[in-house]
């Protein structure tokens, strides 16, 4: 059982595992690929036990933490329900669950988020001739004048540009509203949550846009005839970060587990 995972490295991380510098300190990312090396391969008995035991291991290793906080939560959450709950309590809880829904949906982040989302895909469904222009004027450049640079080298950089736009347009959305609805709770759960789900959850949505905006920008270069599309691209993100910042101010300067921290 390997020991130098970065505990909890997954719960503020933007999932893009194929650009991520810790995979090798990621549990999360271990268990997928063992998973996937799995798939389609008969294990023996000794091995499928041996599976098995590692995943006891992990829980034994976490059941410390768990006890603790069932502990700490105990009293509050069994004084908070029957021993049968009828159905006026479940509607009860379902009508708060739906109010606190809709406020979620009504924050400015959260709207500017799923805003922006869809005017990106909207984009990015319609760029496509323009793209097509790009990448053909590169390959004709270097055909006739191979001196002023690699065509390959320049494709490759605008297609890294389009994913990072790509990826991050959509990701914003769900977590947005994870900062948001734990925003909101968290003046009654104070007694047990310091908030770093949130402040985590808030630093990643700002460098989600901080790289954004770089990709954005430097696209800008590489197509004037959008200029007015990505600079509209540009104020909702930077009206998007603004919103993040004046929400959950202690976002910016949070520590996120490995992925903030000097390198080892």
């Amino acid at each position: 059982m390997r020991s130098d995972y970065i505990v909890g490295i997954y719960n503020t991380c933007d999932y893009w595992c194929d650009r991520c510098a810790f995979t090798r300190r990621c549990r999360n990312f271990a268990m997928g690929e063992e998973l996937e090396e799995g798939r389609g391969s008969a294990r023996s008995d000794e091995e499928n036990q041996a599976k098995w035991d590692s995943v006891d291991a992990v829980f034994g290793q976490a059941r410390k933490r768990l006890d603790e906080m069932a502990a700490e939560r105990f009293d509050d959450v069994m004084l908070s329900l029957d021993d049968d709950p009828d159905e006026e309590e479940f509607e009860r809880y379902q009508t708060e669950q739906d109010a606190h829904d809709r406020e979620v949906g009504r924050h400015f982040v959260v709207k500017a988020a799923e805003a922006y989302r869809q005017a990106v895909a909207a984009w990015l469904e319609a760029v496509g001739p323009d793209v097509k222009e790009a990448t053909d004027r590169l390959i004709a450049q270097e055909k006739f004048a191979p001196e002023t640079g690699s065509a390959r080298e320049e494709i490759e950089r605008l297609e890294d540009l389009f994913d990072v736009v790509s990826w991050y347009h959509t990701l914003l959305v769900p977590k947005s509203h994870r900062m948001i609805s734990g925003l909101l709770r968290l003046p009654e759960e104070a007694v047990w949550n310091d908030g770093s789900d949130v402040f985590g959850t808030g630093k990643l949505l700002l460098v989600s846009i901080d790289r954004s905006l770089s990709a954005w920008s430097q696209l800008l270069s590489a197509f004037p005839q959008q200029e007015d599309a990505i600079l509209g691209f540009l104020v909702r993100l930077d009206h998007l970060r603004r919103g993040i910042e004046r929400a959950v101010p202690q976002a910016r300067a949070f520590v996120r587990a490995g992925l903030d921290e000097p390198p080892v």
